[in-house]
């Protein structure tokens, strides 16, 4: 019978193991030939080597295949697309009177709107904004998530970690029920302009059937009128006309929304946290009254956005639509893909980072100011208290560029702030008001240097620990 397996007899002389095996295959493989195939190892579908891969230009050139992670693209791209803040002000203080003739009016009334949105009047105003753009990205504050990550860091069990997870996530789809309601909503509109004509009543029927106010949590009408009626009618369009293309896609996208309103269902969200609570653990580790810091919780999510909030996002959102699609001439679709392109890789999963986009009009001066915080930075030692590292870029008309790293911690903070070269000679000056500042409201500073500003530093720079990551597993599909 041929040894299939190429099973062979350990040699025990070691005298005698520089002695050719022809049984074994690395041994008894023809030296001329290159990249013989080797079945005692994994080697690469094209038979060469890692190294002998991308070693010429020309080779790196013409490779289709990617070796690089998921991650790695995400940080390459981080880099690529580090110019947000200079492509959102351009597009609103320098861009809009460019906009001009029949065609492309409604982009520039949408400018003009949301620079109403964005104008203030005093620094409380200001102050309120800002605050409500942090409200709006950081869904996970508050005094219950702080005793939750309390909770998470210490030495609990697996099973209460995950069911701490299940339950984020279930936290997460409820909060989120107005805006899935809304982008499914938008995504429908889309899907009946796709339908052929003869389907498009019907199907606008079932759309209108669903109730688009109804609060987040209440989700047992709509997920019945989506499960029984609208996706499957869907379903049935597809097979029936054979649309494998726009439609499908859409639908794809629909499906992938309605699951996750519905697991935004109230009852269901109780069901993950009584999960959680009745871990063994949970009662050790967790600080409080569970029950009445869920009853809080549930009527924080229930909220929508404050309406200035809401039309700033909104505003925002359907301005780059518009522009994408054309609306503002071709020549400039090429800025709104940057400004989404820009604003998607800060969103990415891979990005540990709050990022907030902040830009106002204030005492006549236009400002585009874009910020990364890590709330829980990384702490030189177990014992110290929480460290909040933040990263702040801002352009201030007629001043110029402006960057800041600050490090806060027991109301302490360390900061360095890089100015335009016109200010640098003022650093004393400008050390002293911003001193001033700080003890205004109650933070010492152990250490406030200002410096010229020389480049733009990139956020991985400020925040090396996202580099980090890439030490993860190198795949990339």
């Amino acid at each position: 019978m041929a040894n299939i397996l190429q099973v062979t007899t350990p040699n025990l002389n070691a005298e005698n193991r520089n002695i050719l095996n022809t049984q074994d295959p690395r041994q008894g493989a023809n030296q001329a030939v290159r990249n013989p195939v080797d079945p005692t190892r994994v080697v690469r579908a094209d038979g060469r080597d890692g190294q002998q891969a991308g070693n010429t230009t020309k080779d790196a050139a013409f490779n289709v295949i990617e070796y690089e992670s998921n991650y790695g693209a995400f940080i390459k791209k981080l880099g690529e697309d580090g110019q947000l803040a200079n492509a959102l002000e351009r597009l609103l203080f320098a861009g809009a009177a460019g906009l001009q003739g029949a065609e492309k009016a409604e982009v520039g009334a949408l400018i003009e709107k949301f620079l109403m949105s964005v104008r203030m009047d005093s620094p409380q105003e200001l102050l309120e904004f800002m605050q409500g753009q942090n409200d709006l990205q950081a869904r996970f504050g508050g005094a219950f998530f702080d005793k939750l990550r309390a909770m998470m860091a210490q030495n609990g069990s697996e099973s209460l970690k995950e069911a701490a997870l299940y339950f984020l996530k279930g936290y997460n789809d409820y909060s989120s029920g107005a805006h899935l309601l809304q982008q499914m909503r938008t995504l429908m509109g889309d899907i009946e302009l796709l339908l052929l004509r003869s389907y498009q009543n019907e199907f606008r029927e079932l759309a209108d059937s669903m109730d688009w106010n109804a609060a987040n949590g209440d989700t047992a009408l709509n997920a019945a009128i989506l499960n029984s009626r609208l996706i499957p009618f869907l379903s049935s369009y597809i097979s029936r006309v054979h649309d494998f293309g726009a439609v499908r896609d859409a639908a794809m996208l629909l499906i992938f929304h309605a699951v996750r309103y519905e697991g935004g269902n109230e009852d269901y969200l109780r069901k993950l946290f009584e999960n959680m609570m009745n871990n063994r653990d949970f009662g050790r580790l967790f600080k409080g009254d569970p029950q009445a810091e869920l009853e809080n919780l549930l009527r924080d999510g229930a909220k929508d956005a404050p309406r200035p909030m809401s039309d700033f996002a909104d505003g925002l959102a359907n301005l780059l639509l518009k522009g994408a699609n054309g609306r503002a001439g071709l020549e400039n679709v090429q800025q709104f893909y940057s400004i989404m392109n820009g604003l998607l890789v800060n969103e990415s999963v891979y990005m540990p980072l709050l990022h907030l986009v902040i830009p106002f009009q204030y005492e006549e001066h236009d400002v585009v100011s874009e910020m990364w915080v890590d709330p829980d930075a990384k702490k030189d030692s177990e014992d110290e208290s929480r460290k909040i590292k933040v990263f702040l870029k801002f352009d201030i008309q007629n001043l110029g560029k402006f960057e800041l790293t600050m490090i806060l911690q027991d109301h302490e903070t360390r900061m360095h702030l890089l100015v335009p070269p016109n200010l640098a000679k003022q650093n004393k000056k400008i050390e002293t008001a911003v001193g001033e500042i700080l003890n205004k409201n109650g933070i010492r500073f152990s250490q406030l240097m200002v410096r010229e500003r020389l480049r733009d530093r990139r956020v991985d720079e400020v925040f090396p620990e996202i580099r980090e990551k890439e030490r993860t597993i190198n795949v990339r599909i």
